[in-house]
């Protein structure tokens, strides 16, 4: 029962993140991640949305409004549903290149999977490593396939 339940989900993230996408980036946001639960007899879609600009309240009611019409219409989702738009949060950890880019300049903890932790500024990313400026004019390079977390570290 429990695989029928996550291929529903994932099924129906694929079709929401097809129609949320464009309605995201018209409202000059970026739909960083969707999330689909269908426990308890309800569905919950939860859109993590990033923008330069920041994520305002008022963003992501303008595309909750929106998306809720489409999807009323294109009905991808069965019943009832719940839909949240907002933004990923500072404790959600650094796993795509996306999130690598929006991190850029941003104080990251990474910690490896030997349990080592390295705390730097990201300065550079690609597919294969991190650039982190662990002190001013001091770089370190990590590997990503070592790297079992990495987050933003609030700065006050």
């Amino acid at each position: 029962m429990g695989s029928e339940h996550s291929s529903e989900a994932t099924r129906l993230r694929d079709r929401v993140l097809r129609c949320a996408g464009p309605i995201i980036e018209d409202h000059g946001g970026e739909l960083v991640d969707a999330e689909v639960d269908t426990s308890r007899g309800q569905h919950t879609v939860r859109l993590l949305v990033h923008s330069d600009k920041g994520v305002t309240v008022r963003l992501c009611e303008g595309i909750s409004r929106e998306l809720s019409d489409l999807l009323d219409v294109d009905d991808p989702i069965p019943g009832r549903y719940r839909l949240e738009v907002t933004s990923p949060g500072l404790d959600r950890p650094l796993l795509s290149d996306g999130d690598f880019r929006r991190a850029q300049g941003r104080k990251v903890k990474v910690v490896l999977s030997d349990g080592s932790t390295t705390l730097g500024r990201l300065t550079k990313w690609d597919e294969r490593q991190i650039g982190l400026e662990v002190e001013p004019g001091a770089e370190t390079v990590v590997e990503r396939q070592a790297i079992a977390k990495a987050m933003i570290e609030v700065e006050f």
